[in-house]
């Protein structure tokens, strides 16, 4: 199929692969071969997957046939490094500046620190509850009534 299908008319193509109807209709053929056998449904997967690409190129090349080839680009890639025109008279440009390697590198130098971990204090890692929280899920319902986020049911 790949080498068939340079040679199918691209109406054809259109009319097999172009539109969601015939791709859907295409996907489920891949599917069902799939379910029947696996070897079959890869060759059936490859074959449209042939049609879809060859379609595709076609349309790409359709596209870039119709474009004026008189058409020049807004600007050329040379005119990058020129510093733009000044737009107020006797503007001032600072020098452009290059990076060094030091700026942008990730690697660890003797200024980024080292891998020693001091101890802040002895009571660092002591927990405590909140004073938010009651310390026994029984007490969360009066805890929530004497703060007036919840109030008795009268049922």
């Amino acid at each position: 199929m790949f080498l068939l299908s340079p040679y199918i008319p691209y109406s054809v193509l259109r009319l097999l692969v172009g539109n969601n109807v015939s791709a859907a209709l295409a996907l489920a053929l891949v599917l069902y071969m799939l379910a029947k056998d696996r070897v079959v449904g890869l060759a059936v997967f490859l074959a449209v997957a042939a049609l879809f690409l060859e379609q595709r190129r076609r349309t790409v090349e359709v596209v870039t046939n119709t474009q004026d080839p008189q058409m020049k680009p807004a600007f050329s890639v040379e005119q990058l490094n020129k510093p733009a025109p000044n737009i107020v008279p006797g503007e001032v440009h600072p020098p452009r500046g290059d990076s060094e390697v030091d700026d942008y590198s990730f690697e660890p130098t003797e200024e980024s620190g080292t891998n020693k971990y001091e101890n802040i204090d002895d009571t660092y890692n002591e927990k405590h509850p909140l004073d938010t929280v009651p310390p026994q899920p029984s007490e969360v319902s009066q805890f929530l009534q004497d703060k007036g986020l919840a109030a008795l049911s009268s049922a």
